[in-house]
């Protein structure tokens, strides 16, 4: 047998042996496309990012694969932030999708100018909040590890007569909690069509502005009258249970409902770090 034959035959054992393993490693098991977590952790992708940003498509689609590879354990936030890339120029880049949450947000952690695309992963990491995207699988990974300290309910209810959303939130402690933990929520949207730069356009013999460019994960705000930081819930026992109701407007919004999702952040605000989050449709 020539040594092409040989090579051959390693690969073709070598995909096999592969494609028959669907242990990943602890806590995770493969299932077709998908990554099944045996925890009970989620986590939370916040993608700082910007219309302007020729760079911020890629990330995006980093942050959607593991949206994907992850399902049901890992959310996303497109925020939207910051003037360098994401401050309306010109009749294609009009419209503003920054919002107070996002630039809070945004000069907290980033810093106002901060550069993008980055990102940060449950708000942790060993070097920094602030995470490159070529490092958010890791770190997303590393969180899913992690034991749970809380769970989240999220129970959103939409009047279309109104255009009141109504949000019933359960937090139930598996830990004892913290003096400074907050609940914060967000609505986001999908599904935005709009423009978006994008150098990876133009090897494609594109124009690097694509004017029909869907915006997932989008932060449209937060719910409720407590905004970015959300509502202090601190120091509860290990078993304690706390129900919340936070109501938002659409009135005058050109938000969908169909498209919008309710983020539920349960936070250590003086550390910075996310103990738990869960999202659920609003429709």
């Amino acid at each position: 047998m020539n040594s092409a034959k040989i090579s051959l035959l390693l690969c073709v054992m070598f995909a096999l042996i592969l494609s028959s393993c669907d242990e990943i490693a602890p806590p995770y098991k493969q299932t077709g496309g998908v990554v099944v977590v045996k925890g009970t952790q989620k986590v939370l992708i916040e993608d700082f990012t910007g219309f302007r940003c020729g760079n911020c498509p890629a990330a995006a689609q980093i942050a959607t694969d593991l949206y994907d590879a992850y399902k049901g354990k890992v959310i996303v936030l497109g925020i939207h932030s910051g003037a360098t890339f994401a401050s309306p120029r010109g009749k294609l880049y009009a419209t503003d999708f920054r919002t107070t949450v996002g630039e809070e947000l945004f000069a907290t952690f980033l810093g106002l100018t901060g550069a993008q695309p980055n990102g940060m992963i449950n708000r942790s990491g060993s070097n920094g909040k602030i995470i490159a995207p070529d490092g958010w699988a890791a770190q997303v990974a590393a969180e899913l590890e992690k034991e749970a300290k809380a769970s989240i309910d999220l129970t959103p209810k939409y009047d279309s007569l109104t255009q009141i959303l109504t949000v019933d939130v359960q937090v139930k402690w598996l830990s004892a909690g913290g003096p400074d933990d907050h609940l914060a929520l967000y609505l986001s949207e999908d599904s935005v069509i709009y423009a978006q730069k994008d150098y990876s356009r133009p090897s494609k013999g594109l124009s690097e502005d694509d004017s029909n460019y869907v915006h997932m994960h989008m932060l449209r705000g937060a719910i409720g009258e407590f905004g970015t930081w959300g509502e202090q819930v601190a120091s509860k026992a290990v078993g304690t249970s706390i129900t919340k109701r936070y109501t938002l407007s659409f009135a005058g919004k050109p938000w969908r409902p169909k498209y919008c999702s309710v983020v539920g952040i349960l936070h250590d605000k003086q550390e910075g770090s996310v103990i738990q989050v869960n999202d659920a449709k609003v429709k």
